[in-house]
């Protein structure tokens, strides 16, 4: 049975307005502590936000590691206390035929209420990346995609809360 078979009042539930508020503030709870990296974010996108450290002849001894900027880990720690990632979201990305960054960029103009998972796909994507991949967190800020995932959450609330 899928969500939009239920009924809610003989209405069918995903059309109920009470219905999408309440999923809304569902996600509203994790994601309005990240609004106020929303200026950050803005500030940063296509600038570079992490280094290698290199120093004190560490190349010749060892491999370079990133250095973050702090505002960015911050971020990312905020992301992970929430219930925003979805380990899955490579079959989200695979529904809706996602490939690049510009796709990424495109689908999350196109979000709508009925497919806000969507967002939370592709920010884990960049979260759980950077986990392994030195260059992911950078990069998502460069390329603007927490910024745009932000202010679709944004858009998203206004409308429905």
């Amino acid at each position: 049975m899928k969500l939009y078979d239920l009924f809610y009042g003989g209405v069918i539930l995903e059309q109920s307005t009470e219905y999408k508020r309440s999923v809304m503030e569902n996600y509203k709870k994790d994601v309005e502590p990240l609004f106020r990296y929303m200026s950050w974010l803005e500030d940063k996108k296509g600038e570079k936000v992490s280094s290698s450290y290199s120093d004190n002849g560490l190349n010749q001894h060892s491999m370079a590691f990133p250095v973050y900027d702090s505002t960015l880990i911050n971020f990312v720690k905020e992301v992970q206390k929430g219930k925003l990632i979805n380990r899955n979201y490579m079959y989200i990305y695979s529904r809706y035929r996602i490939g690049d960054v510009e796709d990424e960029l495109k689908t999350i103009q196109g979000v709508s209420f009925k497919n806000v998972e969507i967002l939370t796909a592709i920010l884990s994507k960049y979260i759980c990346g950077g986990m392994t991949k030195s260059w992911v967190w950078p990069q998502a800020v460069e390329d603007g995609i927490f910024l745009a995932i932000l202010l679709k959450f944004k858009e998203l609330f206004e409308m429905w809360i």
